[in-house]
């Protein structure tokens, strides 16, 4: 592994799309959404609360836990060149992602689209799946049991649509804005070569020409988990820009506009 940048971002703003796009390039490696954080997160939690790391002198043994974190991130992606990890809580992890790989080189690809469009796209698959339930309705239901309390729940702090953007907004906050990349859905549905020199040059790798008719799918979730709410696949030869289903009240258009206004 040369360079580690992580995709992020917006549900259903494009991630997909441009790590399908990003796969065009054997040099590159996007992952559909990605376990690694937690992975890392998981092992830090060990190492902190197990009984007999904590019987050890673990100031001292700082170096071996960043070497041993850092091979875990390089085996696992051993024979791979250029990746795009992809995970929506990355950004507000960029200090342990550093002190890990021993650098500040890993960037940040950002997906944005218009968080009423979100919403209605999210709306309009909650329709056509509405014999199986949300996949957290079951935990929760009275969330999901009307258009306002559904969208109330997505627009809330930590939920579907505001916990990427608390993450973003702490990734900046803590001084990494000049890492992060955003990727607008219209203009990488519109303009997409150009799109992606921008984040060649962002990298800091030599631009390369896409042949979108060859665009095929190269990630792969099994959307079942979702329920199939949230689908991961795209239409592939080509790019095209796709209007969400304008299927929101006036009202809930402002209140989104309102959360989400700066």
């Amino acid at each position: 592994m040369r360079k580690f940048n992580v995709l992020s971002g917006l549900p259903r703003s494009g991630s997909t799309l441009l790590a399908n796009l990003l796969n065009m390039n054997s040099r590159f490696h996007a992952t559909p959404t990605s376990g690694m954080i937690d992975t890392l997160k998981a092992i830090r939690n060990t190492i902190s609360a197990n009984i007999t790391w904590r019987a050890k002198n673990r100031l001292e043994l700082m170096p071996n836990i960043e070497s041993g974190l850092r091979g875990f991130i390089e085996g696992y992606y051993f024979n791979k060149e250029v990746v795009f990890d992809k995970c929506r809580v990355w950004p507000s992890h960029l200090p342990l992602l550093d002190t890990i790989l021993g650098n500040t080189d890993s960037k940040i690809i950002w997906t944005y689209r218009d968080p009423v469009e979100i919403v209605g796209s999210i709306e309009s698959k909650y329709q056509n799946t509405i014999l199986l339930e949300n996949m957290d309705e079951s935990g929760a239901p009275m969330a999901f049991a009307t258009l306002d309390r559904r969208i109330g729940t997505y627009c809330e702090q930590g939920g579907l649509i505001s916990f990427p953007i608390e993450c973003l907004r702490d990734a900046i906050d803590n001084g990494y804005g000049d890492r992060i990349l955003l990727v607008k859905y219209f203009d990488l549905t519109n303009n997409t070569q150009e799109v992606l020199d921008g984040i060649h040059d962002f990298i800091g790798e030599p631009r390369v020409k896409y042949d979108l008719k060859e665009l095929k799918q190269t990630t792969f979730e099994f959307d079942g988990f979702y329920n199939y709410k949230f689908p991961h696949t795209i239409k592939e030869g080509g790019v095209n820009f796709k209007q969400s289903s304008n299927i929101l009240p006036e009202k809930y258009k402002n209140f989104i506009n309102e959360r989400f206004a700066g």
